[in-house]
């Protein structure tokens, strides 16, 4: 996120009213969601290889798709 969205996040969240509690469970939530573990580049790079080999795949007929409508109806 660029400082601009920052701060205006930052000019909107005092701008609430919150409770004591709410504020706690507030940067409690911002506190855990920042400690989640990204991606690193050889996870992205594999994760990259192996949908370019399946879709190589697909390209060779070697690899059968589903239909985009069924997979929406399975969601």
């Amino acid at each position: 996120m660029n400082a601009v969205s920052m701060n205006n996040l930052w000019n909107y969240l005092q701008g609430l009213s919150l409770t004591a509690s709410n504020r706690r469970w507030l940067a409690k939530q911002l506190v855990e969601a920042e400690q989640k573990p990204v991606m690193n580049d050889d996870e992205i790079k594999k994760g990259l290889e192996t949908a370019f080999s399946q879709l190589k795949e697909v390209e060779e007929g070697r690899r059968a798709t589903r239909d985009a409508e069924a997979l929406l109806y399975e969601l």
